[in-house]
């Protein structure tokens, strides 16, 4: 204050990371190499393992099982695993072209639903430096669209020679690419890299990759780049 510098008006301190439940300590050899973690694992991938796992300004536990059940478990399962079906299956069949969907039947109106609300959602937890209850709302609306996605088995609808399955099988697709397309919008400040080829593959433009664009719905006639795997599964060596 005598300096004449401004109090800082926030003050921002982590807990301690522990490896298995114990302090790291250098006489005990356990201390974990931040580099060679993100060597191993992948930047995106640890920075969200941290970020989802440690609640902010608390202690939080490490171990390589964990990180990998995260990666497999919510990055290649249920995210990336979604987002390769689904755009997969609009490269084979519909040219790699964002349908027209038909009119929207209750199921797409509350995955939609969902999908829209975590604005809201995200903000206020980030606001709030709980970054583990933003991940976690954005998950639970992936778990809820990959639900959606099974139930409505757009495989099926392919099969079908009805123009109302295949409308059907159009508007499914389009609901499962528009809410892949707000979690990556939304998941960019912990996963940068990974969101931004997701965001490519979904045909966004630069000017429409801030949360401001969640309420802009995808465009159909959107023409798609071919599919590639965004979070391959881990395997251990």
């Amino acid at each position: 204050m005598s300096a004449g510098i401004e109090l800082p008006r926030r003050v921002f301190a982590h807990g301690f990371l522990l490896n298995r439940g114990e302090k790291m300590s250098k006489s005990v050899g356990n201390v974990i190499d931040p580099v060679a973690l993100v060597d191993t694992f992948g930047v995106d991938q640890v920075r969200y393992f941290l970020l989802r796992e440690v609640p902010f300004g608390q202690d939080g536990s490490y171990s390589d099982e964990a990180i990998i059940t995260r990666i497999n478990t919510d990055l290649a399962n249920e995210l990336g695993n979604l987002a390769q079906r689904s755009l997969s299956m609009v490269a084979k069949n519909l040219n790699g072209i964002v349908p027209t969907p038909g009119e929207f039947s209750a199921d797409d109106t509350e995955l939609l639903a969902i999908a829209d609300g975590l604005l809201e959602q995200v903000r206020t937890h980030f606001d709030a430096q709980a970054m583990h209850l933003a991940l976690e709302a954005i998950w639970l609306m992936l778990g809820a669209a990959n639900k959606y996605f099974s139930a409505q088995q757009p495989w099926v609808l392919r099969k079908s020679e009805s123009e109302s399955d295949q409308t059907r099988f159009r508007t499914v697709l389009y609901v499962t690419c528009e809410v892949l397309r707000i979690a990556a919008l939304l998941i960019q400040p912990v996963l940068p890299e990974s969101a931004s080829k997701l965001l490519d593959l979904l045909g966004q433009p630069a000017d429409q990759r801030t949360f401001a664009a969640v309420g802009t719905r995808l465009t159909p006639g959107t023409v798609l780049p071919p599919p590639t795997a965004v979070f391959p599964r881990y395997q251990p060596e």
